[in-house]
């Protein structure tokens, strides 16, 4: 894990600190501290309201159809309700000596682990999520059946007494599959760098470690206190994260759905910055082929970095690299960019310089210099032929490769101004027969199994609706001898 990825040291420090605290207030001392009544109070009304907040989640991810977020919700749900049965069930409120109290708290996150477990499933089984709304509904009902059974029958799950290797060995599975769960919402926020869903990884850490208080804790004791002042804080960051935003008007698909997204896309769009919006919005107003060609270009590209198994940060650049890779033409004339018949030499030597053009632009830019070398090679060719600087093979950086496929391949399947589209078996034997020469072949075969197994949409899904509201004029409206001069 490289310590310098955006979010990667809080996050650490998260897991670390959390699991270290808890661990150090386990052995500072046994002695209890409290009341029965003070706990009973305190989990009864804390865990209550993460019930409430958890039922709010799932109430909107069944509205937006949102898999993730209602898979989450159940993992709230259960980190919350079975923590409400051991509030109830502490000895000396309403319940005398029982098992409940104990059994409920420990199976609370194991339990709630394996509700939220399909959000690891590897891509290839990623369509059983299509199930989501029944395999939620089965959790919840069965984790309210166990809380009503616990209540009448508190002995209802296997006993297993703080410090045996029993209860550790629960406590483990349940913190191991947290943790997988944490890091799938830390590799997402590097794709969507929102704070949002950096929260919601962390909050898993508040949650799994305070079960490391059955390894060395003691009932009552202060180690005991601090684990169910995590669990009911890392409940509450999860789904207080939602209902803010919510409440503050944001537009719902944008801000309650990110907060669990699994999918590298969605998160890229979520996580756009204005201008990105503003550039495709003046590509719509110069030519509207071009606007929605960048579009599908984009998806089609996030698709295939997921088939070559990119690192999250490596998508995000290589989706904005995509989706701004002829910016550049912006600065084509009019004429020529929309010119129905084949272009004079002149004419292609205009053109090719939207490559040197949009890298200049998207380099203006703070937020987007890191994807210049995208923008400014995506027609480079494998066997050096290309332009601006006719780099050849690994010369050109591996995300330009990927977008030159990707804009190749979508270029050739849609009409343009000067040709009809070509049938799909013409537009693979193409890339095939020039795979290896024009276009990296490793990237070539990636993109044949994204084909093959549709992931490609026709149309813009996710980014369609990118640069459609914005309403302003080219963002850097720098010279163009300017541009190209700094290329």
């Amino acid at each position: 894990m490289n310590l310098r990825s955006p979010g990667v040291v809080p996050w650490l420090g998260a897991w670390v600190g959390c699991i270290a605290l808890q661990l150090f207030a386990s052995t500072v001392t046994d002695r209890p501290v409290g009341s029965s009544v003070g706990l009973f109070w305190l989990v009864v009304v804390a865990a209550s309201g993460c019930v409430v907040t958890s039922v709010w989640l799932l109430t909107r991810a069944h509205l937006d159809d949102a898999a993730e977020l209602g898979l989450i919700g159940a993992y709230s749900f259960a980190v919350s309700i079975l923590p409400l049965v051991h509030g109830i069930t502490v000895p000396g409120v309403l319940y005398g000596t029982n098992d409940a109290t104990l059994t409920a708290a420990l199976w609370a996150v194991p339990l709630a682990s394996l509700a939220a477990a399909p959000l690891l499933l590897p891509r290839s089984r990623a369509g059983l999520l299509r199930y989501w709304r029944a395999w939620v509904g089965i959790n919840v009902v069965a984790h309210t059946a166990l809380a009503v059974g616990l209540l009448v029958r508190p002995s209802l799950l296997p006993v297993a007494a703080m410090r045996t290797s029993a209860a550790a060995v629960i406590v483990i599975i349940g913190l191991a599959v947290s943790v997988a769960l944490s890091a799938r919402h830390l590799r997402l926020y590097r794709v969507s760098n929102r704070r949002s869903v950096l929260a919601v990884s962390i909050s898993f850490a508040l949650v799994a470690s305070s079960g490391l208080v059955w390894v060395n804790g003691s009932p009552m004791a202060p180690g005991f206190w601090l684990a169910h002042a995590m669990d009911i804080a890392g409940v509450f960051v999860a789904t207080i994260v939602g209902a803010v935003a919510y409440h503050r008007g944001e537009i719902e698909r944008r801000v309650l759905k990110p907060l669990t997204l699994r999918h590298p896309l969605d998160a890229l769009e979520y996580g756009l910055d204005p201008i990105v919006g503003a550039f495709i919005a003046d590509l719509g107003r110069k030519d509207a082929v071009t606007r929605e060609h960048v579009k599908r270009t984009a998806e089609t590209a996030i698709a295939v970095g997921e088939e070559l198994d990119l690192s999250a940060v490596e998508l995000r650049a290589l989706g904005l690299g995509a989706l701004l890779h002829d910016v550049g033409k912006l600065y084509v004339d009019d004429a020529i960019l929309s010119k129905p018949g084949r272009l004079t030499p002149e004419e292609f030597e205009h053109v090719k310089r939207h490559a040197v053009i949009g890298a200049a632009l998207v380099a203006s830019s703070p937020v987007l210099q890191d994807i210049a070398p995208i923008v400014r090679h995506h027609h480079e060719r494998i066997d050096g032929k290309g332009y601006p600087n006719g780099l050849a093979g690994e010369e050109i950086p591996l995300l330009a490769r990927v977008a030159s496929v990707c804009d190749a391949f979508d270029a050739m399947q849609h009409t343009r101004q000067y040709r009809e589209a070509m049938p799909a078996d013409i537009v693979t034997k193409i890339l095939n027969e020039n795979a290896g020469s024009q276009w990296d072949a490793n990237v070539v075969t990636a993109l044949m199994d994204v084909i093959e197994n549709e992931r490609i949409p026709a149309a813009p899904t996710v980014l369609a609706n990118v640069g459609g509201l914005i309403e302003c004029e080219c963002v850097l409206d720098l010279p163009v001898s300017r541009l190209l001069d700094v290329g």
